[in-house]
């Protein structure tokens, strides 16, 4: 009750900051209105050609374009291994479950990865994580650990991946 009450509150604030965003929008395309009239009419009286105004909607529509292509950017250079991660934790729940599944017909965890293989080719890459280097797997009492080496391929650095 307690999570449903805060989201209606957050819900709200967005609501209210959303009115009065729309309101200084609406003053400011009022007041842009006023001042295209009167540069017409200068224009006009004076012969001028007519110069080239940019709306209080369109800086807004050219500012948010600025900020998807910004975040858009950053999302491809600063956090390029996102998709990693995620192909990498399929693989290791792939593995998890044909080692549950080892352990639950033979009654242990196989004392070698790649037995969890039988053969099966389409399971030819299983064994290698995103970065492209083999899974490192220690059975310990009744467990077992799988590790991944991580971006830079060597085990025993900070950036290995251990499930236990």
């Amino acid at each position: 009750m307690k999570l449903k009450n805060e989201i209606v509150i957050k819900c709200f604030y967005a609501s209210i900051l959303d009115f009065f965003g729309t309101i200084g929008l609406e003053i400011q395309e009022f007041f842009f209105r006023r001042k295209r009239e009167k540069r017409r009419k200068f224009e006009k009286e004076n012969n001028l050609p007519k110069k080239r105004m940019i709306s209080p909607y369109q800086r807004y529509f050219v500012l948010l374009v600025l900020l998807f292509i910004i975040s858009a950017l950053l999302r491809i250079v600063v956090f390029p291994t996102r998709g990693i991660d995620n192909k990498n934790s399929e693989k290791v729940e792939k593995i998890k479950e044909l080692l549950e599944r080892e352990k639950d017909v033979f009654g242990s965890y196989p004392t070698k990865l790649e037995t969890i293989k039988r053969g099966n080719p389409l399971r030819e890459n299983l064994l290698l994580d995103a970065w492209g280097t083999n899974f490192k797997y220690q059975i310990k009492e009744n467990s077992y650990i799988l590790i991944s080496a991580g971006k830079d391929k060597k085990f025993d650095t900070k950036d290995d991946l251990k499930l236990n």
